[in-house]
């Protein structure tokens, strides 16, 4: 193998060597202090120095580290001086509210209000006719019955004096028709009294209801006014803190934009890839011009020089007294005969190549 590396060397040169593997690391690195200076450039390009009418603010840096100074002018100072001593005296009245609060809400609450109806009284409601005492149907008949007596003393005297006795067919018919006529008249006097007695009772059951729910709102009013003397005094807490708040003048707020740096890290990924690339292509190119090298002996030669291959294994013998070999040779693994065992039993089949090596001629062999 020593011997073809030298022959392949003087023809083709030494083949090409890989390019040395990208420095990530190195690339990283420059990829964090390349973030590292966009983020000092943003933040100096992001926040300018503010001149307004209420002041100044200017940025200076510290190394990385910013400060702001914000300075107003003499009339918006005097004003925030002034809201803040309003803002104290609030303050100082808030802590004389928390003592009365805290005098009020120490206690449990107690509601000593109506209590909520939940039932009607209907002890005035007019009784229906199924019920005892004078409704408005036993009126009716009180007058209707002796009305009706009356009627039939008349008409009895009447049909008396006009010679019709009772058993008589025209006194019986009469008689008969005049019940008729009482019982119509006790009837209607029945509906007449129910629907009376029927109007008086919803009327009052419905009086009833509006005192059962006027007493229920009045009660809730009477909570809402307990529950809103409860909270008073956290309202104006709560209005004592938050009223007259301190506004301050506007300036800037610090802040920086994202700037995207040098793909420091991707370009040496890209230049990488591009070198292998380059150095795959030289390589096939060398291996190409080799393997006609190896074959200038013709289709049927093949280089069989002893000194060129590896791993030998004698499997049996060819019909020509030589040896059958399988053997590495060029990186291929093949089955042959060795050119030197050749050159002494059938030198007519041995070639020498141009290189140096012998080759054998198996279309002949």
């Amino acid at each position: 193998m020593a011997f073809l590396s030298g022959v392949t060397d003087f023809l083709f040169g030494k083949p090409p060597s890989p390019s040395p593997a990208p420095d990530y690391t190195g690339a990283a690195i420059a990829q964090g202090a390349a973030n590292v200076d966009a983020a000092r450039a943003s933040a100096k390009l992001s926040n300018p120095n503010i001149y307004s009418p209420y002041g100044t603010q200017l940025v200076s840096y510290d190394g990385d580290v910013p400060t702001i100074r914000q300075t107003l002018t003499p009339e918006a100072q005097r004003t925030v001086e002034a809201q803040q001593r309003l803002q104290s005296n609030l303050a100082n009245l808030g802590n004389s509210a928390y003592t009365n609060a805290f005098g009020v809400l120490s206690q449990p609450f107690s509601f000593g209000g109506p209590q909520v109806q939940t039932s009607l009284d209907t002890s005035g409601i007019a009784k229906m006719p199924v019920n005892a005492g004078m409704t408005g149907q036993e009126a009716i008949m009180a007058r209707l019955n002796p009305s009706l007596a009356r009627q039939r003393t008349s008409t009895e005297t009447n049909l008396i004096n006009q010679g019709l006795r009772p058993g008589t067919e025209a006194y019986d018919n009469a008689i008969r028709l005049l019940g008729e006529q009482e019982t119509d008249a006790r009837t209607q006097a029945v509906l007449q009294g129910l629907n009376l007695d029927i109007g008086a009772n919803a009327q009052g059951y419905n009086q009833a209801l509006q005192s059962g729910q006027f007493g229920n709102t009045a009660q809730q009013q009477a909570l809402a006014q307990a529950l809103q003397q409860r909270q008073v005094p956290l309202n104006e807490i709560n209005a004592l803190m938050s009223g007259s708040q301190i506004q301050n003048p506007q300036f800037g707020a610090y802040q920086g934009q994202t700037i995207t740096p040098a793909p420091i890290a991707n370009a040496t990924a890209q230049q990488g890839a591009y070198n292998q690339n380059l150095y795959n292509q030289q390589v096939g190119t060398y291996n190409t011009n080799v393997e006609g090298l190896y074959n200038l002996g013709g289709s049927a030669a093949r280089a069989s020089d002893i000194r060129l291959k590896s791993n030998i294994k004698r499997l049996g013998t060819h019909k020509s007294g030589l040896g059958i070999y399988e053997y590495d040779i060029f990186g291929r693994h093949e089955v042959g005969v060795m050119a030197q065992e050749a050159l002494v039993l059938r030198p007519d089949v041995v070639l020498h190549h141009p290189a140096g090596f012998l080759m054998v001629d198996y279309g002949r062999l």
